[in-house]
C-alpha cells in the first residue's frame, strides 16, 4: 500500500511540474509577442478647449524652487518640523503614560472578592 501511495504522489508532482512549465512557457510565448506602444495604439487626439482653458496648474506651471536655505510659503523651513517632531514626541509619551494607567484594573480584587466575582 505504501508504495502505490508513493507511485501516486510522484505521478501528481510530475504532472504538477509539467502543468506549471507549460503555463511558464505561454506566459513567456504571450509576452514575447507583445509590443510596446504598438500593442495600445498611437491616438493622436486634439485637446478639447474645455480642457485646454482648465484652471488648474500644469506641470510646465511649476514654479522653480528657491536656493537652498531660503524659506517661505509652500517652502517650510526644517527647523519648525524639527519642533513638531519633538512636541509629537513628548505629546506620545505622555499619551503612553496614561494609556498604561487606564489599563489598570478600575476595582481592586477585594473589591471584585466582595461582589462575588
Amino acid at each position: 500500500m505504501t508504495a502505490d501511495r508513493g507511485r501516486a504522489f510522484a505521478r501528481r508532482a510530475r504532472r504538477t511540474r509539467a502543468a506549471r512549465a507549460a503555463a511558464a512557457a505561454l506566459a513567456l510565448g504571450a509576452l514575447a509577442g507583445c509590443g510596446t506602444s504598438e500593442l495600445f495604439g498611437t491616438y493622436d487626439l486634439p485637446e478639447s478647449p474645455e480642457v485646454a482653458n482648465a484652471p488648474w496648474p500644469r506641470l510646465a506651471d511649476t514654479r522653480i524652487p528657491p536656493p537652498p536655505g531660503t524659506f517661505g510659503p509652500g517652502y517650510p523651513d526644517p527647523a519648525e518640523g524639527v519642533a513638531v517632531v519633538s512636541d509629537l514626541s513628548g505629546v506620545a509619551d505622555r499619551s503612553a503614560e496614561r494609556a498604561s494607567a487606564l489599563g489598570q484594573p478600575v476595582i481592586s480584587e477585594q473589591g471584585l472578592r466582595r461582589l462575588g466575582r
